[in-house]
């Protein structure tokens, strides 16, 4: 059937997202954008584990369901707005993970600290603007938060990753939380030391031969 692979893709993201502990019950939302231009994304308050691939919704950018019984995620115009400004964005994931939280309460950017965060996330994490969960004020300030880069945390909210696929786009959420993680670690520990800029433009340089290699050993 149409759009199977792609809901199937949807879940199995969910529950990698449950499993890393990026986030918890129904909080949290991904999507995946297909090859027609529409996106599959998750339905508002359900339970990923017990969620199943039909569940998964498939709208177009304007809103509007093409196929599917349940209502889109209540964050689907923030998804809606990073498709239309990001071509190279296929995937989304939004999580409410604790350190990542942590400093979206705290108003504070993870500077390019590891050669991971610099590889798969760009040159630092920016804070988005606060605004209330599920307006278009959120979309379009997650939006600028995000830039070129494939990571924002979103201010008193969670935080947002992208990718070129599924897949980059979990891994960039799992190393956003674990840069979130030792970024609170090393400022509590002392100084934090941030990788040069020269070598933060070369680690972006490396990212794709690096996730290439990983996906083939999956």
């Amino acid at each position: 059937m149409k759009y199977d692979l792609e809901r199937n893709t949807v879940l199995n993201a969910c529950r990698e997202m449950v499993r890393s502990n990026l986030t918890v019950g129904s909080w949290g939302n991904i999507s995946l954008r297909c090859e027609d231009g529409n996106v599959v994304i998750t339905p508002s308050g359900t339970n990923y584990e017990k969620s199943r691939p039909e569940d998964m919704v498939v709208t177009d950018t304007a809103g509007n369901i093409v196929s599917g019984n349940m209502k889109p995620s209540s964050e689907r115009l923030m998804h809606y707005a990073i498709y239309k400004n990001r071509p190279d964005v296929m995937a989304i994931v939004h999580t409410h993970s604790i350190y990542s939280s942590v400093l979206s309460v705290t108003d504070q950017r993870i500077p390019p600290v590891t050669e991971d965060t610099a590889m798969l996330l760009g040159n630092g994490v920016d804070v988005s603007e606060y605004a209330i969960t599920g307006s278009q004020e959120l979309a379009d300030n997650v939006v600028k938060g995000l830039g070129t880069n494939n990571a924002t945390i979103m201010k008193n909210h969670g935080a947002v990753t992208v990718g070129s696929d599924m897949d980059r786009a979990v891994i960039a959420a799992q190393v956003l939380e674990k840069s979130a993680h030792i970024f609170i670690m090393a400022k509590m520990s002392g100084t934090v030391n941030v990788l040069p800029d020269q070598d933060v433009k070369k680690l972006r340089g490396m990212s794709e031969a690096y996730l290439n290699q990983w996906k083939n050993w999956k």
